[in-house]
């Protein structure tokens, strides 16, 4: 009955015309509850299929699925420690960018290091624009408030590759080969997949499809901390899966204190990365969504977790339905 009523509410607002469509993964523990696609991959400029293969554009899922195993490994290896400055970190001096002098890692997972939430880029190439956003003035001081800022993971995200020693691109496959996630990438290639279309850019006439949706990304090259990955509904279930079943790939130690509420004292309920969406004894319900659509939650209680993978931003962001969608399905799965 409960998958009953989420399948319900997901298809009815596709024929609604609330969201274009999704792909929905529902499971607890290795048992799969609800795995279905349904609706459009794409509406403009000719209707064409969502399917359980369509790949999608995470957009802010990135910043977990990229970023956050790359970092507790970090950890969990010793290279880094929570009270890693972001200069130690990266093998610059401090004076460099003074105002990061004294930004750590645990403020950067928490999003409690003052920074902007997001900024345009300046500079001809990558390190060019890069250098841009390190030298973007601080918002606040760090640790009053939770702020939540794409500079912080992308900022992680160079972290991660300066320490392995290679390109953020290809170090996730560190993580997503053992994984078996072998359809989640930056910059997939267009022939190889279908892709669910995001948004039809002012002055243009076709969708976002293939390419990533966020600019900033886009203006790294499609490759950032924050935003740039592509995924499918499958390969984030084995994802959820392995954070709440364990995993050779995923440090135990570092998944649990992942999951835990490190802000309870601020504005807002941050783990280590994670949203933590609800606070409960033996296990936080935490999790993540992303601009294009995108949601992933987990309950580290009961194993439970819930993929929703949509096209809302197609063929405008302007689309807002997607807000209240989510919150009633979050009910229907967690509240039984």
């Amino acid at each position: 009955m409960q998958m009953e009523k989420a399948q319900a509410l997901l298809r009815a607002s596709v024929d609604e015309r609330r969201i274009p469509g999704y792909a929905v993964l529902v499971g607890q523990g290795n048992d799969l509850l609800l795995r279905e696609s349904y609706g459009c991959a794409q509406w403009i400029p000719q209707e064409r299929p969502m399917t359980l293969e369509t790949m999608f554009d995470l957009a802010s899922l990135t910043k977990l699925t990229a970023v956050w195993p790359l970092i507790i490994r970090l950890l969990d290896a010793g290279k880094l420690t929570l009270d890693t400055t972001l200069p130690e970190a990266m093998d610059f001096p401090p004076e460099r960018y003074p105002h990061l002098a004294r930004t750590t890692i645990f403020q950067l997972l928490t999003h409690t290091a003052g920074l902007v939430e997001f900024m345009d880029t300046t500079g001809e190439t990558r390190q060019e624009r890069l250098e841009s956003l390190y030298r973007a003035p601080l918002k606040y001081a760090p640790d009053q408030q939770v702020l939540y800022s794409d500079l912080s993971f992308i900022f992680l995200g160079e972290i991660a590759a300066h320490q392995l020693g290679m390109p953020l691109e290809m170090a996730v496959n560190t993580v997503f080969g053992p994984l078996g996630m072998h359809d989640t990438m930056f910059n997939p290639p267009k022939e190889k997949y279908a892709f669910a279309a995001t948004e039809i850019r002012p002055g243009q006439s076709l969708p976002v499809c293939g390419t990533v949706h966020d600019e900033r990304a886009e203006q790294l090259g499609g490759v950032a901390g924050h935003a740039g990955l592509f995924s499918t509904v499958d390969d984030m279930g084995r994802f959820a899966r392995a954070i709440l079943l364990g995993h050779e790939a995923l440090p135990e130690k570092w998944v649990a204190r992942s999951c835990e509420n490190q802000t309870a004292r601020l504005n807002s309920n941050r783990a280590l990365g994670w949203i933590v969406y609800r606070a409960q004894e033996g296990g936080n319900i935490v999790g993540h969504t992303g601009f294009t659509g995108t949601s992933l939650w987990m309950n580290a209680k009961d194993q439970r977790y819930c993929v929703l993978l949509t096209n809302r931003v197609h063929p405008t962001r302007a689309n807002n339905a997607l807000g209240q969608i989510r919150e009633e399905l979050f009910q229907i799965v967690f509240d039984a």
